[in-house]
C-alpha cells in the first residue's frame, strides 16, 4: 500500500479527518511529508513549523528518527481529531449529519420505518460515505428525494394515473424541476424501503422502474394498429392511431383479430404497421420501451378482450428480456401466456453483435419463463441484437 504523502497542512490534516471519520476505531491512522513538493527551504521550514505548532496543540504526533547522523521527520499520526477540526474549521461529520437529517426526521408524511432508514444514512454520513446516492450532508437532496417519493407514493396508490414527465413531476412534488433527473438513482431505492408493497416487483433499472409508475422523461402516447374502435364507434382505417394513455380505457376491438404483438422499438412498430398489419387482422401495441403502468392497464385488458395469440417483439438483449418478462408476468396473473416473436437464439446467432456491457444476474427471467433459453444464450455468445436489424414478419408460436 503506498504511502499518504503531503507538502500541504491543511491537505494532510484533511485526510487524516477523512479517514478518521470513515472508520473512528482505527488505532493508526498515518501521513507523510512529500519532500518532494517542498521546493525550497522556506517552504519546508513553513510545513514543518505549522506541523509542529499542531502537535504542540496535542492534534498529532510526529514521529522523529535518526538518518545519517540527523534527525528527520518520519509518519505523522493523528492523536486527537478535535484540535484538528478546531484547527481547519471543519465541523465534525457526525455533527453535520445531525443537523442535516434534523429536518427530515420531524417530517409529518414519512411512513412507519422510515426513521430507521434516516437512520442508515445518518450513520453513513457521520462516516463521510454516502447512501442511496446522497453524498455526506447533502441534506436538499435529501429533502427532494423526501418529497419525490411521497408524491410516488401517492401516485401508486392511484394506479390509474396520467403519465407524466420527469420535470413536470418534479414541480408537482414541490421541488426543483430537475431534481428527479439528479436523484434518479436515490428516488426508487428510498421508496423500496419506504414502501415496499407498493414498489414495482422486478428488478428494474431506475427509469424503468419510474416508468412502471407512469413517470418518464417523455411520456408516450399509446399508440395502436388494428381494427380499432373508441367508445364503441369504429375508427376509419389508419395504418396507426395514438390517444392519451389516461383515455385508453376507450379503445376496443372493432373486429376479431388473428394475434395482439406488442413492440418495443418505433421503428419496427411502424414497419410492422405498414407491411404486415396493413390489411388489420391483428392488433399491434407499442410500448414505449418499458411498458407504464398505464400502458401495461390497457395492454391487458386489449389482449383479454382479443383472446388470441399474444406475442412480444423487443430487443435481444438484457432490456429486452427484462421488458418482455414484466409483460410475462403481468399478463400471467390475468392466466394470459406470451410468447417471443422473433426473439429466439437463431437470431441472435446469425444478426448478434458483440455487446459492450455485462448482463445483471439480477435480470435473469424465471426458468419457466418463455425467454430463459434466449437469455441463457445472451450469456454465453456475449452478443446483443437490436430489433431494429431484423425485418418484421408474421408470427408465429414457432418463432
Amino acid at each position: 500500500m503506498s504511502r499518504r504523502q503531503f507538502g500541504n497542512v491543511h491537505r494532510l490534516i484533511h485526510d487524516l479527518l477523512d479517514r478518521y471519520e470513515s472508520n473512528p476505531q482505527a488505532s493508526r491512522i498515518l501521513a507523510y511529508i512529500d519532500e518532494d513538493a517542498l521546493q525550497t527551504v522556506e517552504e519546508r521550514d513553513r510545513f514543518i513549523q505549522a506541523l509542529f505548532g499542531i502537535e504542540k496543540a496535542g492534534g498529532i504526533v510526529i514521529q522523529r528518527k535518526r538518518a545519517e547522523g540527523a534527525f528527520v521527520l518520519g509518519s505523522v499520526r493523528l492523536a486527537d481529531p478535535t484540535v484538528l477540526y478546531a484547527h481547519v474549521n471543519r465541523t465534525p461529520a457526525k455533527v453535520s449529519a445531525g443537523i442535516a437529517l434534523g429536518k427530515a426526521r420531524v417530517r409529518s408524511d414519512l411512513p412507519e420505518g422510515a426513521l430507521d432508514v434516516l437512520d442508515e444514512i445518518a450513520n453513513a454520513w457521520s462516516r463521510g460515505v454516502g447512501r442511496f446516492g446522497l453524498a455526506p450532508g447533502d441534506s436538499s437532496g435529501l429533502s427532494a428525494s423526501l418529497d419525490l417519493v411521497h408524491a410516488l407514493a401517492i401516485r401508486a396508490e392511484d394506479g390509474g394515473a396520467a403519465p407524466v414527465d420527469y420535470r413536470t413531476f418534479s414541480r408537482l412534488a414541490g421541488t426543483p424541476s430537475k431534481a428527479l433527473e439528479r436523484l434518479v438513482s436515490t428516488v426508487p431505492r428510498l421508496f423500496e424501503r419506504f414502501y415496499p408493497d407498493r414498489a414495482p416487483s422486478a428488478e428494474l433499472d431506475s427509469a424503468d422502474w419510474l416508468a412502471t409508475l407512469g413517470v418518464t422523461r417523455t411520456p408516450q402516447p399509446l399508440i395502436v394498429s388494428g381494427p380499432i374502435a373508441i367508445a364503441g364507434q369504429p375508427l376509419p382505417p389508419l395504418c396507426f392511431y395514438g390517444v392519451p394513455p389516461e383515455q385508453g380505457e376507450q379503445l376496443g376491438l372493432s373486429d376479431r383479430v388473428d394475434y395482439l404483438l406488442t413492440i418495443e422499438n418505433y421503428t419496427s412498430f411502424v414497419r410492422h404497421a405498414r407491411e404486415i398489419n396493413n390489411n388489420r387482422s391483428a392488433l399491434i401495441i407499442y410500448t414505449g420501451g418499458f411498458p407504464s403502468r398505464c400502458h401495461l392497464q390497457q395492454i391487458v385488458r386489449l389482449a383479454a378482450e382479443a383472446q388470441a395469440p399474444i406475442f412480444h417483439w423487443g430487443d435481444i438483449d438484457d432490456g429486452g428480456v427484462r421488458i418482455f418478462g414484466h409483460l410475462e408476468r403481468t399478463l400471467a396473473e390475468r392466466g394470459l401466456s406470451l410468447f417471443p416473436h422473433l426473439m429466439d437464439v437463431a437470431a441472435l446467432h446469425e444478426h448478434g453483435v458483440v455487446r459492450d456491457k455485462q448482463m445483471r444476474t439480477a435480470d435473469a427471467p424465471p426458468r419457466e419463463s418463455a425467454v430463459r433459453g434466449l437469455w441463457e444464450a445472451l450469456v454465453a455468445s456475449a452478443l446483443v441484437l437490436e430489433q431494429e436489424s431484423l425485418s418484421p414478419q408474421y408470427p408465429s408460436r414457432r418463432t
